[in-house]
């Protein structure tokens, strides 16, 4: 027992180290967050065109796109695409384009076959700019569930201008909209801050030179994204981000992340929809970047060994005169993970406030700390999660997607399955 005891303390000194350098990586991208918020270069404005996939009606659909219409920017146009004119989403885009007088396309792509929806709309919106724009220097994508500040456009693209810049991206920052009362907060409010504790894990793989870029904010050079040949690379394709960070990755251009292009996107999830996004998000990095893939069911699975069974130990005595070594390692074990979760959530929160605010005095709300507090509180335990994910990612390759059922045969085979009908999309698993 002895002896078992003896490995468990030393796997939790491993442990302990591991965390202490998760939160200087964390420390880092805090840095870098805030110093390249304040710096604003905006030389570089040749005409973009800003490419927006939808299906459905997301939570406050509406508001989200608004911003869209109003960037600090000087030549652009928006390239909306939904499948069909049954969209529901199409009404409402039809509508908002006749009242604004920013230039606006709206096209109907049709029904994908052997890719994924969101890819085929946004090569039907590339094709068609292909065929009456050539003057557009720079596409931009982004996601119907996002709400980016006014200034998004203008910081996303700027940085292209340094032609070793193959790429720039945001990401995304889930602010949870429960409904009230106790049975509202069971129900959606717990679900929706767990996803986006969940999902803000991805802000330290981001920075000058960031592992990956998100296609629901997200830049490039037209000439870039044609020499690196994205839309043959998305033929047969159910991720465009994945594909996309694939080829400027092997052209050995950086990826950098642009901290003014964290976006808001109002999330309201129930237990479902967690379980369902987070699991499709694994599924889709084990068939799309196995290596990580592997790493991280290697990272989740020592965590969560090692802390409850140290834990466990802990809590059935059985540590013996170790006791109090146990009690400290495991403690600041949870206290590092809980002070990382907390300084992710506090420079995001920052961020958001600052590209959403501009010009007013930067004051916290209650719910901005009320967040932080619950990043903090319940982030070690998120790891569970995660270690649920792998598991249940190796049963299948099949997801759903925004209401379209994909098995995911390779990255270049995707097989379309089925989809349901597109209306109001009110589970968020259905984001991207």
């Amino acid at each position: 027992m002895a002896t078992i005891t003896t490995i468990i303390f030393i796997l939790c000194l491993i442990l302990l180290a591991q965390s202490l350098l998760a939160l200087l990586s964390g420390i880092g991208f805090a840095r870098f967050a805030r110093r390249h918020a304040s710096s604003r270069q905006r030389e570089y404005q040749p005409k973009a065109a800003v490419l927006v996939p939808c299906r459905g009606l997301d939570h406050e659909f509406e508001e989200n796109l608004r911003p869209l219409f109003l960037q600090n920017y000087g030549e652009y146009e928006i390239v909306f695409i939904t499948e069909n004119e049954e969209d529901p989403a199409h009404r409402v885009i039809e509508r908002m384009i006749e009242e604004s007088p920013r230039p606006a396309w709206l096209l109907v792509a049709g029904e994908a076959r052997n890719r994924g929806q969101k890819i085929h709309n946004l090569c039907a919106g590339i094709e068609m700019l292909n065929t009456i724009d050539r003057r557009t220097e720079v596409l931009v994508f982004v996601d119907a569930d996002a709400r980016p500040g006014r200034d998004w456009l203008a910081e996303l693209v700027a940085p292209l201008g340094d032609k070793r810049i193959g790429a720039t991206t945001g990401f995304r920052w889930f602010v949870p909209t429960g409904r009230p009362g106790l049975g509202g907060w069971l129900s959606t409010l717990l679900p929706s801050v767990l996803l986006s504790i969940w999902n803000a894990g991805a802000l330290a793989l981001l920075g000058e030179r960031s592992r990956f870029a998100w296609g629901g904010s997200m830049a490039i050079r037209r000439e870039n994204f044609d020499r690196l040949r994205i839309l043959r690379r998305w033929d047969g394709a159910l991720s465009d981000d994945y594909m996309l960070t694939g080829a400027v990755n092997e052209a050995r251009q950086r990826i950098r992340f642009i901290p003014g292009a964290l976006v808001r996107s109002p999330l309201r999830a129930t237990w479902s929809d967690l379980f369902e996004f987070t699991t499709r998000q694994i599924r889709i990095t084990r068939v799309y970047s196995p290596t990580v893939w592997r790493f991280g069911l290697a990272s989740y699975l020592f965590y969560n060994l090692v802390f409850f069974s140290g834990l466990g130990m802990l809590a059935s005595g059985a540590t013996g005169s170790s006791q109090s070594g146990f009690t400290l390692t495991l403690l600041a074990i949870y206290l590092l993970g809980a002070t990382n979760g907390a300084l992710r959530a506090t420079v995001a929160t920052q961020l958001i406030n600052l590209s959403t605010r501009r010009g007013e005095p930067k004051a916290w709300a209650v719910r901005d700390l009320s967040l932080v507090a619950i990043h903090a509180l319940l982030n070690p335990a998120i790891s569970l999660l995660y270690l649920y994910n792998f598991i249940a990612s190796l049963s299948s390759r099949r997801i759903i997607w925004r209401g379209i059922s994909y098995e995911m045969i390779s990255p270049l085979v995707t097989i379309r399955e089925g989809k349901l009908p597109p209306g109001r999309q009110l589970r968020q698993s259905a984001k991207e």
